[in-house]
């Protein structure tokens, strides 16, 4: 998933986006050419579909599919097209070499990689003709293996069966899965994974038997290895453990994609892994460096073996956990965990100053390359963007918090990336420093004040960054434990924070673009209405504004309704959920005072059908079954109550499947509607099953039974995936049982012990410090405990905050880019601020005390 986050972080933009990229005046000028009389031409932002007017496309059967490099792309489309048009076979192709590029990019998708054009021939003779005539006309083009596919002679022609004609199913987490029909009429998946797996009931043409008896041959039975394990794919090719057949020992072997995995300056998978071979020869006998072992070519792709290092990831603790991560800190083991991290830092260092000898630049040093052995000794892997010192070449490929700034070059890459080592391995937050130029003081700061790092830490990090920061003096005690230990907000200042946080939100608004209104996750691009829903949209944001007493802009509303209307009128069936579709968006227009326009799109949602959507708050039964108790409370109309009875008696039957454990996605939202009903009903039958509903969630979480305190705290104390969410649950909860429940008991006082941990790297609401601070305003107890935890975190947020100006936004996930959403960005930190600052009766919907 961070890699997805990573495609949408654009240059020019601080917020998630789509690329700003103009498509139409980026277009192939096939897209805009005439077409033959005829012709009709659709475009969706991907692709543009060619096909003759009275064309009538098979619902599914063999598609024939083009690949191909960027720079030859034109030519490719060009031959296809004229080919295609002459025989009035309907076709598509990628809109514009942009696209073209993501996809075959090293994170892009590697079942859709290569796919530049397809082909639709109407019937199995068609296909067999076209295939062999345009493999004639393209033979030689070159194009990246397409992995879903089975290769057609050795052009750049692959064949697959699938669906023509998009036909879906909703799964049970609500996605929507494109499907193909066999012979008995049911819908099944249309599978695109990586291999070419045709449906069982599908009898291949005979003009493919050549090409699968080429297939069957070109195995990778001839290599020196025996493949047990895959450790990790990409678009460039795979990672795995293997065994060596000439000794029986066990290797790592790095698999690459000719042509494919393409990195920022167009360089493929193949040219890496063999950048990588270079440097490991060069940097042979430094003992941190793997032995390479063996480097070929296998049927289609390129094998380099090395060395398997025993060892685990710096990403991963490196065997040793942060005890200011895992909330264990104490004078005893911050000097533990200091002792070992600088012994750590200074292997790191000895490592780099050895390559650098060698005339050698890692270029992508981060905590996921470097693994620490069972005898605390290091090992660097991933040395494909290795390269001369020499050649002073640009960072080609770099982590977030570890890429150093853009005219950086040579060994200076290496440096400021072990600068950020050293702030990381006590700070794992180094993703603020592209925000800020004030954040290197902040955590430098937070690192004096919690570890006792030697008196020349700052400088050795400062001199590593450079620009300008080696010359900063040493901050003075003041002013360290200044940004160490800011002052919290408090009630007198909570008026001008929350204008700032408002003005932020609301001068983030593009009222003019129909995909957003705010902008937030990356869930706004990746799921249909996702610019409008509740999580991450712009009905949770109004929602908050609104609850936090921010007037807000009729045109801002009026944008939210036509989102509503668009969806609602939309080809493909909308998403119906709370958190996710347009029951939460009904529930944001009843508040905005769009009584009649709520009740009509929830009117919408109960006639649509509920049996296929899943338990859930987020995006099923449970917060549907909310809302419906929500509006029959608030309007008086009974059937509304009759239906979330319903779908309460349906939940109290128990819930199937796996669950992510948490207020949203587990079980702990069915609790809340099963409460809430016997609230308003005053049916107490429902009771039993809301705790054990509760209790299913709380064991996912390890939180039933008694157990090590430092290992309660490790469980992730989160609003919306965590404990903090059943916690809320519970408390509410327990009044109305008939007597004590210990086990609910123990599992609250656990989860309320887990929202003392000071350190979180997320500001939002959902799974960060904001839904900690709702949780813990709710929870509290009045003790000297709760109110420091309380004061602390208040404190904390100014680690997440971007100061622009008199506004003030907040990042979001992996403090890539802001987000203003509720789930992830400013719209759930103002509402958790001023549940903790104003009137304290501030609250997600529906976890309102009734006491």
């Amino acid at each position: 998933m961070f890699l997805h986050y990573i495609q949408h972080c654009q240059p020019d933009s601080p917020y998630f986006d789509l690329p700003s990229e103009d498509h139409a005046a980026a277009d192939y000028p096939a897209a805009r050419e005439p077409l033959p009389d005829g012709w009709t031409r659709e475009l969706n932002p991907h692709w543009s579909f060619h096909a003759p007017h009275d064309c009538r496309l098979p619902a599914q059967g063999w598609k024939i599919h083009v690949s191909t490099v960027p720079d030859r792309a034109e030519p490719v489309l060009a031959v296809v097209r004229a080919y295609c048009e002459a025989r009035r076979i309907p076709y598509k192709y990628i809109r514009n070499p942009h696209i073209l590029t993501n996809r075959n990019s090293k994170y892009g998708d590697r079942s859709s990689s290569g796919k530049f054009i397809t082909v639709y021939p109407l019937d199995e003779q068609q296909f067999t003709t076209t295939l062999t005539e345009l493999g004639d006309l393209l033979d030689g083009e070159p194009g990246p293996y397409i992995l879903s596919d089975l290769r057609w002679r050795d052009g750049p022609l692959y064949v697959r069966y699938g669906g023509f004609v998009l036909r879906t199913v909703t799964d049970a987490r609500g996605r929507q899965i494109p499907c193909i029909e066999d012979p008995d009429g049911r819908l099944v998946p249309d599978r695109r994974g990586p291999g070419f797996h045709p449906p069982a009931w599908v009898t291949l043409p005979e003009c493919l038997d050549e090409a699968v008896a080429a297939r069957s041959a070109g195995t990778t039975r001839a290599l020196p290895f025996v493949v047990r394990k895959a450790l990790h794919f990409s678009n460039g090719g795979g990672v795995y453990e293997a065994t060596e057949l000439a000794t029986g020992r066990t290797v790592l072997v790095k698999e690459a994609r000719p042509l494919a995995g393409l990195d920022a300056q167009g360089t493929d998978a193949v040219t890496r892994l063999e950048q990588e071979r270079w440097a490991l020869r060069t940097l042979a006998g430094i003992p941190a460096v793997p032995e390479l072992i063996d480097y070929r070519k296998g049927h289609e792709h390129y094998y380099l073996t090395r060395e398997l290092v025993d060892g685990t990831a710096l990403s991963h603790g490196g065997g040793t956990a942060n005890p200011w991560v895992d909330g264990t800190l104490d004078d005893r083991s911050a000097r533990r965990y200091t002792a070992w991290a600088l012994d750590i830092l200074e292997q790191t260092e000895r490592t780099i100053d050895a390559m650098h000898d060698r005339g050698v630049v890692f270029g992508d040093l981060h905590p996921g390359n470097i693994l620490v052995r069972p005898d605390g000794t290091v090992a660097f892997i991933d040395l494909e963007t290795a390269t001369p010192i020499a050649a002073a070449a640009p960072q080609v490929i770099g982590v977030p918090g570890f890429r150093a700034p853009s005219h950086y070059r040579g060994a200076a890459l290496d440096r400021y990336a072990l600068g950020c080592l050293r702030m990381a391995l006590f700070a794992p937050m180094t993703a603020l420093l592209d925000h800020s130029p004030q954040k290197p003081d902040q955590l430098l700061s937070l690192i004096a004040a919690r570890f006792p790092v030697p008196d020349d830490f700052e400088q050795q990090v400062r001199r590593d960054l450079g620009t300008g920061q080696e010359a900063r003096p040493t901050a003075t005690a003041r002013t360290r434990q200044a940004l160490a230990e800011p002052s919290p907000p408090s009630a007198t200042t909570w008026p001008t924070l929350r204008e700032a946080i408002a003005g932020g939100i609301l001068g983030s608004a593009t009222p003019d673009r129909t995909d957003r209104l705010f902008p937030g996750d990356i869930e706004q691009f990746t799921v249909p209405g996702g610019g409008a829903a509740f999580a991450h949209g712009a009905a949770g944001v109004l929602w908050a504004l609104a609850e936090t007493g921010v007037d807000i802009p009729d045109a801002h509303i009026r944008w939210l309704d036509d989102a509503a209307h668009a969806m609602t009128t939309a080809t493909a069936g909308p998403r119906l959920g709370f958190y996710d579709g347009l029951t939460g968006i009904a529930f944001a227009l009843h508040r905005l005072g769009r009584t009649d326009r709520a009740r009509e799109i929830l009117e919408r949602v109960v006639t649509s059908g509920l049996d296929h959507l899943d338990h859930s708050l987020f995006a099923g039964r449970a917060g549907i079954g909310l809302a419906l108790l929500h509006f029959a409370r608030c309007t008086g109309e009974q059937e509304l109550l009759v239906r979330a009875r319903a779908l309460g008696d349906q939940l109290a039957g128990g819930t199937t499947g796996a669950t992510r454990p948490g207020l949203l996605h587990g079980r702990s939202g069915a609790a809340l509607l099963l409460l809430r009903l016997a609230e308003d009903t005053g049916d107490r039958s429902l009771l039993p099953a809301a705790a054990e509903a509760l209790l299913h969630d709380f064991a996912d979480l390890g939180l039933t039974e008694p157990g090590d305190p430092s290992q309660v705290r490790r469980r992730a104390p989160y609003l919306g995936v965590g404990s903090a969410g059943p916690a809320l649950v519970a408390d509410r909860l327990l009044p109305h049982l008939p007597g004590p429940d210990p086990r609910l008991t123990g599992a609250l006082e656990r989860s309320r012990s887990a929202l003392r941990t000071e350190f979180h790297p997320r500001a939002g609401l959902f799974t960060g410090r904001a839904g900690i601070v709702l949780a813990l305003r709710q929870l509290h107890r009045g003790t000297a405990d709760d109110t420091e935890a309380l004061r602390r975190h208040l404190a904390a947020f100014d680690w997440h905050a971007v100061h622009s100006g008199q506004h003030t936004e907040f990042l979001g996930e992996h403090s890539l880019r802001r987000s203003n959403d509720l789930g992830t960005g400013s719209a759930g930190v103002l509402l958790a601020l001023d549940a903790a600052l104003g009137t304290g009766n501030t609250t997600l919907p529906f976890l309102e005390s009734r006491r």
